[in-house]
């Protein structure tokens, strides 16, 4: 019989006499006890672990099997944003990260540009990969088909989700983390008015709900501080044939008999046209025509002043939806369908007050 043959037998004797878990002695320390080479001890070890006898923790030694630590369940989860540039998603895709990877949990990413018809394909790509669970963050389209075949991919695949920002029609049982856009309308009206402007007007998506939340939000200030509503400066659909038009429509309304000192930009998206047409009708920002916004981007930075924002807890959503979402995964139950977000203002130069 071979030499390591024999000292694997005589291993194995060993072994049986020591409870599992606990650690073999060393080589140097088999070779004294079994007047043997270290290469032969070793080779004797290292069968016995592929054997599943013993197994070797790095740095720290071999053990008897029977107590080996069970290793913990991994997962991998996508996350479905419009970008990954805006300041708003990075917020947010950082605090999930950090969330998810205290817990072993992987991320895959993928972008949709806001596309409704990309969303769906890049959803089936992300499932295809068996993930634990997604956290989305739709793309805004007011076509309720593409918002069903979101929803009927996620039921065919059965994988939980969490939305941030805002829900999809037909889809009670996933939970939505956002703001409260009935109270971001409020309190934006609400600093308009502190600053002095009284004749605001309101811009934003056609048929959204977290765009009619803030509009109503807005009436509820305009109507408690006895402040008219012009019909003419409310204007809830600024797309025709696929593009934005913002620009005419806020020129349209500052050349015309409408008085307008100030305006709710409700998607921030539409302040860069705004703040054009502001200028290009000779007006002044802040002085003539105060501007707020919401989600607090990059876009609110860009123009000089720079523009007043809502939002700003974007790592809060983010913090909020990754513990949701690992509750989902471990069969917990979720009691709250909505878990509604209150946001922060940024004051700055855009609606310091008319002059």
């Amino acid at each position: 019989m071979l030499r390591y043959k024999e000292i694997k037998k005589q291993l194995s004797i060993m072994i049986a006499e020591l409870q599992p878990g606990e650690p073999l002695p060393s080589r140097e320390a088999l070779c004294e006890m079994l007047n043997s080479s270290y290469a032969t001890v070793h080779k004797a070890v290292q069968e016995l672990v592929c054997e599943g006898e013993l197994y070797t923790r790095q740095g720290s030694g071999t053990y008897v099997t029977g107590n080996k630590p069970e290793p913990q369940e991994s997962h991998v989860i996508g996350i479905l944003i419009p970008n990954n540039t805006q300041i708003a998603y990075r917020s947010l895709i950082h605090s999930i990260e950090k969330a998810m990877s205290a817990r072993h949990t992987g991320i895959m990413l993928a972008c949709t540009d806001g596309d409704g018809d990309l969303q769906n394909r890049k959803l089936s790509r992300l499932l295809s990969h068996h993930l634990s669970g997604v956290i989305i963050i739709p793309a805004f389209n007011s076509d309720l088909v593409k918002d069903y075949v979101l929803h009927t991919r996620l039921q065919q695949y059965q994988v939980p989700a969490v939305f941030c920002y805002r829900g999809v029609e037909g889809m009670p049982d996933a939970p939505m983390i956002g703001y409260n856009n009935f109270y971001m309308g409020y309190l934006a009206t609400k600093h308009l008015i502190s600053k002095g402007y009284r004749h605001i007007m309101y811009m934003s998506e056609y048929m959204l709900r977290t765009t009619t939340d803030r509009y109503q939000g807005y009436v509820t200030a305009m109507i408690e501080n006895d402040l008219e509503i012009q019909k003419e400066a409310i204007v809830l659909k600024t797309l025709r044939d696929g593009r934005a038009n913002e620009y005419e429509d806020m020129c349209r309304i500052l050349n015309s008999d409408c008085e307008v000192d100030a305006v709710f930009c409700a998607p921030d998206y539409l302040v860069p046209g705004v703040c054009r047409a502001i200028r290009d009708c000779g007006k002044r920002i802040s002085d003539d025509v105060g501007v707020i916004t919401v989600d607090n981007s990059d876009v609110c930075y860009n123009e000089s002043p720079q523009i007043t924002s809502l939002g700003g807890m974007d790592e809060e959503i983010g913090q909020r939806a990754a513990d949701t979402l690992w509750r989902m995964i471990q069969g917990e139950s979720v009691d709250i369908p909505f878990y509604l977000v209150l946001p922060s203002i940024y004051e700055r130069g855009s609606c310091l007050g008319p002059k």
